[in-house]
């Protein structure tokens, strides 16, 4: 025989509900009051399973059905979702939130003692921190002392191999030059200084081969330097010549041309050679700068031919000379026939 919790029992169950209720004698106002009414719930052993588990309830909060609908109390429903429930008498309301989360305390003990020691880990690791800046910094200082101290022994070992230097070339080649050295063992620009006329009067191979020879010595004491120089004339600072020395001491040589006032150049000329040999009669044109001025005379084919072997050379040599004078480092000419402007000589210094 079955039981009677698990048989369907229709209970009558009284509701109270809010009925706003007027008349002709309460016109004026209005009020609301509890009630009572009666539904047919049916009770029928329903369980109520959360994740599996079944929730356990009483016989006040027994779920039940009505009109094909299942109520539960809020509170079990809840207390299932483990929801914290309360009812506000006051305000006639139901009010649900969650339940605040509990901490172990042996977690937050050991969250504590960890934090300590990660706190403990970053004051020693800042600590050493600072104790290597402070070495980085004091190896930087002595760095630096080392280096000002090569300064020093470097400037002192230039100005004695600057002396030495002046000593070996000053006369060399005639040029009475004055040699000046600035710089360190690692880059040194020389300053060579001389009239532009004894510069000149040294021949382009022999200027190279001087400078080379000065570079050479400089890389004896500073293998390593990278060398850079000026020859400049020693009346007006004028630069003649830049060079540049390779570590084998190899001299890339760069001569800097300047002006020479030709039209003063050509009356010289034509002052110096106006009927000077057999009154033969020589007119000139110039053109050029300090590097290289080309002079192109002109002269009747039987004047020319009447002057003597000795003659020819000498006027040529005078007319080199006269521009050598103007501190042109190389000379070109050619002795023009005026009739046909053939070539009768020419000559080049």
């Amino acid at each position: 025989m079955k039981s009677l919790k698990s048989m369907k029992k229709p209970v009558i169950i009284t509701a109270v509900s809010a009925l706003a209720i007027s008349g002709a004698l309460f016109s004026q106002s209005t009020y609301a009051a509890q009630v009572t009414k009666p539904i047919q719930a049916v009770y029928n052993n329903i369980k109520i399973i959360y994740n599996g588990t079944e929730v356990p309830y009483d016989a006040k909060t027994e779920p039940f059905m009505l009109d094909g609908v299942t109520y539960l109390p809020l509170r079990l429903a809840g207390t299932a979702l483990d929801k914290k429930v309360d009812w506000d008498g006051t305000n006639k309301r139901v009010v649900i939130a969650d339940k605040g989360v509990p901490i172990d305390q042996s977690t937050v003990t050991a969250l504590n003692n960890q934090i300590t020691t990660l706190t403990q880990e970053l004051n020693t690791a800042k600590a050493a921190n600072t104790t290597k800046d402070a070495t980085i910094a004091q190896l930087q200082k002595d760095n630096q002392t080392l280096k000002d101290d090569a300064n020093k022994s470097s400037s002192s070992t230039l100005k004695d191999l600057e002396r030495q230097l002046n000593r070996d070339y000053r006369d060399k080649n005639n040029a009475n030059a004055d040699i000046t050295l600035k710089g360190d063992k690692n880059d040194i620009t020389v300053t060579i200084e001389l009239t532009e006329s004894r510069w000149n009067d040294i021949s382009s191979s022999r200027q190279e081969s001087y400078l080379e020879d000065i570079s050479n010595d400089i890389l004896k004491t500073f293998k390593d330097a990278d060398i850079e120089g000026t020859v400049k004339n020693s009346n007006n600072g004028n630069k003649l010549v830049t060079f540049e020395a390779d570590s084998k001491g190899n001299v890339d040589l760069e001569k800097l041309s300047s002006k020479v006032d030709l039209s003063e150049l050509k009356r010289v000329l034509l002052n110096d050679f106006d009927r000077k040999y057999n009154n033969v009669s020589i007119d000139f044109s110039v053109k050029g700068d300090s590097s290289e001025v080309t002079v192109d005379a002109y002269v009747k084919t039987d004047d020319w031919n009447s002057l003597t072997y000795y003659q020819k050379n000498r006027i040529q040599e005078d007319i080199i000379s006269d521009i050598r004078n103007k501190n042109v480092s190389r000379v070109k000419g050619i002795v023009h026939s005026n009739e046909n402007n053939s070539t009768l000589a020419t000559f080049n210094y």
